[in-house]
């Protein structure tokens, strides 16, 4: 429990001045005294205390002068190309992880935000559409490589953190960039000015939030709070519904009177929203489903009363049931091309969870059939 008196009395035995001590109690209470509640941090020093970890080595990573903060490495994506992942080194895993435990958890997200809530999921998400005439599906290109420094710096500093220590925070959550990046050659991502007060924080281009960091989908939710809002805005305007699941932007009605013209004019106007916030949408992936057709968000089937498994979903899971039960857990490993039976089992064992959150009957009938399979030791 934070205690002012306690706070002063320990600065005092250390010989700490009275201005000080009154200014760091201020800096404190505006957070810690909040609505959320929030960990005050009065500068880097005392976040590595807090944290546990060196001084020096978050200096180092806000300085951006460590090259090994990160581990980067590549998956290939279903639509085509690569998915680039930063895994944090361990130290700064463990202060990204106090962040977000800490600080990031306890503020809330927009409404039409459903990604990276413990409450949310994705049917309740697909929920929200349901029954729809009319579906409008987006895509951001690039989410979380979007997102610069800049806008994660005023994230903390809404909080109530102090700039210096909202700039920190952001350093320490966004991924450094390299000179010779494409981005160097960017207007929107080269640095204008160099920080004159602490030379040492200068840097040629904005880092950005890195996929593979355990604060980056918070703060992308948070750094979308406003545009979200704004999206909504128009949403109702046009008498659509708005859900926002990570880069997933989908928009529905039942109105009979809604066209495609409508429609069109309506994704214009999206467009131009996240495109003045710096994002850019996907166009090949952006949809007008109409009456009539099949309508799917977040791979889920929305057309009745309640979200329902895909067809196509269910017809490969009973299959991967069948053949385990005809020829065994090695030879379908090997038929489908798994690595090993305990990846294949691990494959489907995530399919059923995933049907039991959606259909949990199906699921259920499924699940008895996979516990008897007998897998190898």
């Amino acid at each position: 429990m934070w205690s002012p008196q306690q706070y002063i009395s320990e600065g005092k035995s250390k010989g700490i001045s009275d201005d000080i001590l009154t200014n760091a109690i201020e800096q404190i209470e505006q957070v810690a005294s909040g609505p959320l509640n929030l960990p005050g941090i009065l500068s880097l020093n005392h976040l590595a205390q807090r944290t546990g970890i060196s001084y020096p080595a978050l200096r180092n990573i806000v300085n951006r002068t460590k090259a090994d903060t990160y581990r980067k490495f590549s998956i290939r994506k279903r639509s085509g190309g690569r998915r680039f992942i930063y895994v944090p080194a361990p130290y700064l895993m463990h202060v990204q992880r106090w962040i977000h435990a800490h600080i990031l958890v306890k503020v809330p997200v927009h409404q039409c935000s459903y990604a990276f809530k413990p409450e949310s999921s994705i049917v309740k998400c697909a929920s929200r559409h349901t029954g729809a005439r009319w579906l409008i599906k987006m895509d951001v290109t690039g989410f979380f490589e979007s997102i610069s420094e800049i806008q994660v710096c005023r994230v903390f500093k809404q909080m109530g953190y102090q700039p210096i220590v909202a700039f920190e925070l952001a350093r320490i959550t966004t991924l450094p960039v390299i000179s010779t990046s494409p981005r160097a050659n960017d207007n929107v991502w080269t640095v204008r000015q160099k920080n004159k007060k602490i030379p040492s924080y200068s840097s040629q281009i904005l880092g950005y939030l890195p996929q593979g960091a355990p604060t980056s989908p918070l703060l992308s939710n948070l750094v979308m709070t406003e545009i979200d809002e704004e999206i909504l805005s128009e949403a109702k305007k046009a008498g659509l519904t708005y859900t926002r699941y990570s880069d997933d932007l989908t928009f529905s009605t039942r109105q009979k009177e809604f066209g495609r013209n409508d429609a069109r004019k309506f994704i214009s106007k999206i467009s131009r929203v996240l495109s003045i916030s710096g994002f850019r949408p996907q166009h090949r992936k952006t949809h007008i489903i109409p009456p009539g057709s099949r309508k799917i968000v977040l791979g889920l089937q929305v057309d009745g009363d309640v979200p329902r498994l895909r067809r196509e979903f269910k017809d490969n899971l009973r299959q991967h049931i069948y053949y385990l039960e005809r020829y065994g857990p090695v030879e379908h490993a090997n038929r489908r091309n798994f690595d090993t039976t305990w990846g294949l089992k691990s494959h489907i064992r995530g399919l059923i969870d995933f049907s039991k959150m959606v259909e949990k009957d199906y699921a259920e009938e499924l699940l008895a059939r996979y516990g008897k399979i007998e897998w190898p030791v």
